[in-house]
């Protein structure tokens, strides 16, 4: 009995012990495997660690295209960046720039260097060795951004006759006449356009396009700001400036609405003539640019203006000019002005965004607190097609400086922009920016502006 006893209590020990030993055994090779995980993520960990290592010295370079595209990859740092070509100096083209000590718009002086270049740099067309450094800055009180550097005088209206060159614009192909080309017309294209102005411009020709389709597809594009100025405005036989229409649409459809008198001072000479014929304003001389003028006699109730802020060189000038001849409860329209969103926030290349003619750009705010500065209120404001439109009335000159934590942000966002830009650039172009390139790939690594796939290759974030 005693040693059956003893068995049975043997046995039952055994019996308690196999549980505990089969965990102890699961723990174990759990265990294991978590150690083996370890190891492998220390290994990759070196390995990413090499690799970025390699790309801040100038690793090897692996090409996957000569250009990044928004969310693609993009080329390895190379081994040696080279310098890059200088453009051939252009015939004819006059020196004549004017470099700025203060902003423009409001008259501050102190401001911060945010971009050197224009699509010069990466358009291959720049005239001449300086044409594509602006030195783009940030105003501290208005908060416009400012081509500090600009051209002026016969250089700007040289750039101006060569348009679609200054624009890295390929002419259009075709037998058609581009009404919105900067060349002269023969006498036999004024004709052609006289006969089809002569016509309704819903009306058909060859029974089924337009005579001046590109006519009709502005009057319905602008269709937006009639909408807005009717709404808001009350006119009665108005006296309206279109500044730069593209064929006069705006003032005809007032005009239409409340009768008066329209003036105009387009840009090219094909777009007088339409504006003439088609729209029936006075179009006596184009719109300059560089020395502002208005030379029509009298004051006006509304005077509008497309695109007009971005490109004045003279741009507070400009505004002094417009607000002496709005008459009493006279009315300023400004419309298609670009906002800066396009590029800090759409992963564009400001490079390529700021062509040779942008000689200001700013977002909404900016926009106002510059009509501000220059004695105008905005009394309505909005974006329409992601460009900012202003209807602002004459007031006295002030100004709401914009804010040390505001202009914080934004010299941090242009900064950011600028590192993709420069990021972006083909392998021709890197050496403008020799100095700082391995400084910049390490600046966008810290900010997750650029990562790296499991392959080694660089890629910028989208967005």
């Amino acid at each position: 009995m005693k040693h059956f006893a003893r068995r049975a209590l043997t046995r039952a020990g055994q019996l308690l012990l196999h549980p505990l030993e089969r965990r102890q055994e699961t723990l174990r090779q759990q265990l294991v495997k978590r150690l083996d995980r370890l190891d492998e993520r220390v290994e990759r960990a070196i390995e990413q660690s090499q690799q970025n290592a390699a790309l801040l010295a100038g690793g090897r370079q692996r090409r996957t295209g000569t250009t990044a595209t928004r969310g693609g990859a993009l080329p390895r740092l190379a081994g040696e960046i080279t310098d890059p070509v200088r453009p051939s100096e252009s015939p004819g083209l006059s020196t004549e720039t004017l470099t700025l000590s203060a902003c423009p718009c409001c008259g501050c002086d102190t401001f911060t260097l945010v971009s050197e270049f224009n699509r010069f740099l990466t358009s291959g067309q720049a005239p001449d060795a300086c044409a594509s450094r602006y030195d783009y800055s940030l105003c501290h009180a208005c908060g416009v951004v400012f081509a500090r550097t600009r051209p002026i005088g016969a250089r700007f209206h040289t750039l101006l006759e060569r348009f679609e060159n200054t624009l890295g614009r390929p002419g259009k192909q075709g037998t058609g006449l581009d009404l919105l080309t900067s060349r002269r017309l023969s006498p036999e294209e004024a004709a052609s356009i006289r006969e089809a102005a002569s016509r309704n411009v819903f009306s058909v020709s060859n029974g089924s396009q337009p005579a001046l389709a590109a006519v009709l597809r502005d009057r319905l594009a602008v269709s937006a700001h009639v909408e807005i100025l009717t709404s808001l405005l009350k006119l009665s036989s108005p006296r309206v400036l279109e500044l730069r229409p593209r064929f006069g649409a705006i003032g005809a459809a007032l005009r239409r609405l409340f009768g008066g008198e329209t003036f105009a001072l387009p840009l090219f000479e094909v777009q007088q003539l339409i504006v003439r014929e088609v729209a029936g304003a006075r179009a006596d001389t184009l719109l300059d640019y560089d020395q502002f003028t208005i030379p029509y006699e009298g004051s006006f109730d509304l005077v509008i203006g497309n695109h007009m802020l971005t490109h004045a060189v003279r741009p507070a000038a400009m505004l002094a000019a417009i607000r002496e001849r709005l008459a009493p409860g006279g009315h300023l329209y400004l419309y298609n002005e670009p906002d800066e969103a396009d590029f800090l926030e759409g992963g564009k290349s400001m490079f390529k965004t700021l062509n040779p003619f942008h000689l200001q750009t700013f977002d909404l705010p900016s926009l106002k607190r510059v009509l501000q500065a220059n004695g105008f209120r905005a009394v309505f404001s909005t974006h329409y097609q992601q460009n900012c439109v202003v209807l602002a009335e004459r007031t006295e000159p002030t100004l709401d400086a914009l804010g040390a934590k505001a202009r914080a942000r934004r010299v941090s966002r242009y900064a950011a922009a600028r590192d993709r830009s420069i990021l972006m650039l083909p392998d021709t172009l890197r050496g403008h920016f020799r100095d700082e390139w391995e400084t910049v790939i390490a600046r966008s690594f810290k900010s997750g502006l650029v990562t790296l796939d499991q392959k080694g290759s660089l890629r910028l974030r989208r967005g």
